[in-house]
């Protein structure tokens, strides 16, 4: 088990486990919550979620590409102040399409918003389209496509890396327009990047990152990192 409550603990006696305290001052004895002294339960859920391991299930791809690693050559300036914007718990938006060339540091930027997500205490999971596709093909043939779409559909941040015009057949895509659907309906925050021009995007899905009510889209014209470099 990656962590585990204190056996020595004074508190929960070793269980791991607390009842809550109410505003009355009384135990709510049909609650449960992470024991919070320290060096109990609740702190070692928290070292877990800091570590590596923890943040590569989650999807993320660089743990060392935070906002402060950016390199924010010209181009990026939006989808820069965009991603950053997009943790802020008074952000104005919660949807954000990132497109532009390749290698230019749209990826970068959502391992960056996933962990700042995380360092927030918030779920975060993120995923290559391309991925997604073949996860969705296997859970066809096991018969686990309504759990796949559940926990992406459940998670708070999920980031959808690299959208692709060749991805996908009907019955996929559908699968994808559901995931969108049942996401943008609960207001969760969403992230979406793309090497294509926006006009490639369909319209069920381009549509929704036009709403301003809840959504930014940025254009990263920046060069390949690896050219910039040269």
């Amino acid at each position: 088990m990656p962590y585990s409550p204190n056996p020595g603990c004074p508190l929960c006696k070793g269980i791991g486990f607390v009842h809550p305290w109410r505003e009355d001052g009384v135990p709510n004895y049909r609650d449960i919550i992470p024991c919070p002294a320290r060096s109990c339960l609740l702190e070692s859920v928290r070292a877990y979620k800091r570590g590596e391991l923890f943040i590569r299930k989650q999807g993320i791809t660089g743990t060392e590409q935070t906002f402060d690693a950016f390199d924010p050559i010209p181009g990026t300036e939006k989808a820069f102040k965009y991603a950053k914007a997009l943790v802020q718990e008074e952000a104005q938006f919660i949807w954000l399409l990132i497109y532009g060339g390749v290698g230019n540091g749209k990826t970068h930027l959502c391992n960056a918003i996933a962990l700042e997500m995380i360092s927030n205490g918030k779920s975060a999971r993120m995923v290559s389209v391309a991925d997604l596709f073949s996860d969705l093909r296997r859970s066809m043939r096991s018969h686990s496509t309504d759990d796949l779409l559940a926990e992406l559909k459940g998670v708070f941040l999920l980031i959808l890396d690299d959208w692709g015009v060749e991805y996908g057949s009907d019955w996929e895509q559908a699968k994808f327009d559901e995931l969108l659907t049942s996401r943008f309906a609960s207001a969760l925050p969403t992230v979406l990047t793309t090497n294509k021009d926006i006009l490639e995007l369909p319209d069920r899905i381009r549509s929704r990152f036009e709403d301003r009510r809840l959504s930014r889209i940025a254009y990263d014209s920046a060069p390949d990192y690896r050219k910039h470099a040269q």
